[in-house]
């Protein structure tokens, strides 16, 4: 009877090892396992306007291949207009760009489908002038002020101040859009204009062509004023193609991180992106870029984080003229959400 007992154990045992060493041997070994396969090489078509939004990109045309990492390039377009831009997004030309927050939102109510995928600038527009009495947005009054562009964000974005501060932009003061940049900023310097709001770099040509010139007003901060602090102007954006964006969700990831990358490090060393601005022929010499690169208020935030000031800017341009922004405020689908 013990030996029978015996028995039944030893076979109990070999029963075990062999259902082990059956499971041991399914499947290849470990070194026989196939490698993983690697993503397909992806390149991006990036279109930026000439003039300080390229400018921040440049560390980005600079070192592409280091700052993108391995399967991942960029074919960056310095076009020379925003109607140009503009094109290039509706024709789907382009994955990403970087027009102004209010195209954007245009050409997304207009059924192109792009989403804002961060805000990059927070406002390059200023008030100059030689005009000794000019100090505030207040000391407007019964002056002639030069403004680029007729129903431009500039212009509402000035008007919506003025009338924060009291002033009837019709009434209280005259507003000149006779001029281009190029004109109103010669126009600064040879003294034949005394107030202008204008953008970088033409600020930076004025203020360097005509030592009399100052900035008056820096509009960023009277808007985040108006706005009792809470958001700043969200002026230029990256948006990306939602279809692409859903195929290639690490390449555009990549790019968005490269992007932020080259905005911190312009921002850090205007000397070094003045002379890659030169380099790259982005429009300025490097002298104008160094100078006017910290007032460009270059800074990187996403979709989510920047989602309140981007409504609180598109909701001013709204009340002013509702076809700034396409007719109606964008919904949920205009963020970009990883």
């Amino acid at each position: 009877m013990k030996g029978r007992r015996i028995l039944v154990l030893v076979l109990a045992v070999l029963l075990a090892a062999t259902a082990v060493g059956g499971c041991a041997t399914q499947g290849p070994p470990e070194s026989a396992k196939p490698e993983p396969t690697p993503a397909e090489p992806v390149t991006l078509k990036v279109a930026v306007l000439r003039g300080p939004t390229a400018v921040g990109m440049v560390k980005l045309m600079e070192d592409a291949a280091a700052m993108l990492g391995e399967g991942v390039t960029a074919d960056i377009q310095v076009v020379d207009s925003p109607d140009l831009l503009s094109s290039k997004i509706v024709s789907r030309e382009v994955d990403l760009a970087t027009p102004p927050t209010n195209m954007a939102a245009t050409l997304y109510n207009k059924g192109i489908p792009y989403q804002l995928a961060a805000i990059t600038s927070w406002g390059v527009n200023y008030l100059v002038t030689a005009d000794p009495t000019v100090n505030t947005l207040a000391d407007l009054k019964g002056k002639t002020v030069n403004v680029v562009g007729k129903g431009a964000t500039p212009d509402i974005v000035l008007r919506y101040l003025l009338r924060r501060q009291g002033l009837d932009p019709d009434k209280d003061l005259t507003l000149d859009y006779t001029l281009g940049q190029v004109e109103l900023a010669q126009s600064l310097i040879a003294g034949r204009s005394q107030v202008a709001v204008m953008p970088e770099p033409w600020v930076t040509q004025a203020l360097m062509g005509n030592q009399q010139l100052k900035v008056a007003v820096n509009l960023q901060d009277a808007w985040a004023e108006a706005q009792q602090g809470k958001v700043q102007m969200a002026q230029t954006c990256l948006i990306v193609n939602r279809e692409v964006a859903q195929a290639h969700p690490q390449a555009v990831a990549a790019f968005l991180d490269a992007y932020r990358q080259s905005l911190e490090w312009v921002t850090a060393h205007p000397g070094e992106a003045g002379a890659l601005v030169e380099k790259h022929g982005i429009g300025m010499k490097a002298a104008v870029a160094e100078a006017a690169i910290p007032r460009c208020n270059f800074r990187f935030e996403d979709a989510a984080s920047s989602r309140q000031a981007v409504e609180a800017f598109l909701k001013v341009l709204f009340d002013f003229a509702p076809a700034s922004v396409g007719g109606k405020m964008p919904d949920d689908g205009f963020y970009y959400a990883p």
